[in-house]
């Protein structure tokens, strides 16, 4: 009795939101929109506030390069980081590896990590060839990116993917166990599935997708907006804020996350491949804060006044 008193039922959202025969429209693909349509709200609200480099009307322009950059150095991670890394695994071998699986987007497959990579390098371009201060391109930036980060988290739990590992606490969860690649259940089947055991996992889980949606989205966009407008954070601090707070929050929850398939305790026999790479993240943030802070104090100390 406990067991089941300590269970919170999932709820059946079906991962297709509009069935219209041969196209369908997925939750996963309404929030990609939606966590871009966030970034233009915050975007614009801080270049009208004068408090990001780039002119109102120029934040759409701006965001085509970043929807390139995910997309692109998402799928590309996706490659690199995992399906080759479990393909090697498996096999021992890259002989019979289908090199076409980059554009098989429909079977899913987005790394974070490899989206981030794509922005970071698609817009170091952008900065370059139209001679925008990179560290304060980039401050605004990342204050727009957690909220898409929360959106596509939620869109991973109705999914019912990427969810946590084995545990049975009072807020454990079972998730049905179907394949979201394959277009999920049939309605007539989805709509059974309360009733048919087999449709579910065995073990009750962390749900993990909130945990990474609420503080990697929620919470880290309220800490680097604030760095930004109340502490006046600039020169790429906010951006170095935003990967060490990332890595750091990511860390941790990852230790509630199921990895993927042949890429658990990776390193060190104990920590998985998305740990690793919170941990480049996290170094990687901390020297940016450093030199955002040094080249921030000499702006100072030349213009004698808190940089806008």
């Amino acid at each position: 009795m406990l067991h089941l008193l300590a269970e919170i039922p999932y709820p059946r959202i079906d991962p297709i939101l509009l069935d219209l025969g041969t196209l369908k429209i997925r939750w996963y693909g309404v929030t990609y929109v939606m966590a871009f349509a966030a970034a233009w709200f915050v975007l614009r609200d801080l270049a009208r506030r004068k408090r990001w480099v780039v002119k109102p009307e120029k934040v759409g322009d701006v965001l085509f390069w970043g929807i390139l950059g995910v997309f692109l150095g998402g799928r590309i991670g996706y490659i690199l980081f995992y399906s080759i890394p479990n393909h090697i695994r498996s096999t021992g071998s890259l002989a019979e590896y289908d090199w076409g699986a980059f554009y098989k987007v429909w079977e899913g497959g987005m790394s974070f990590h490899g989206g981030l990579a794509g922005v970071v390098i698609a817009y170091w371009i952008w900065a370059i060839r139209t001679g925008t201060p990179r560290g304060k391109l980039f401050d605004g930036l990342t204050v727009a990116t957690p909220l898409g980060i929360f959106f596509v988290r939620m869109a991973n739990f109705i999914n019912a993917e990427l969810w946590g590992r084995p545990w049975d606490g009072p807020w454990a969860m079972r998730f049905p166990n179907y394949d979201p690649n394959a277009g999920g259940f049939p309605p007539e089947v989805w709509a059974s599935v309360p009733d048919k055991p087999e449709k579910w996992l065995d073990e009750l889980r962390h749900p993990s997708q909130l945990y990474e949606g609420f503080a990697e989205g929620i919470l880290l966009f309220f800490v680097v907006r604030w760095l930004m407008l109340k502490r006046g954070w600039s020169n790429g601090m906010v951006a170095g804020a935003f990967l060490f707070g990332y890595g750091f929050l990511r860390f941790f929850i990852e230790f509630t996350r199921e990895p993927d398939k042949g890429l658990e305790d990776l390193w060190l026999g104990t920590f998985s491949q998305g740990q690793a790479l919170c941990v480049v993240m996290v170094a990687i943030g901390l020297i940016t804060i450093v030199r955002g802070k040094a080249s921030q104090r000499r702006e100072r100390e030349r213009f004698g006044a808190r940089p806008k």
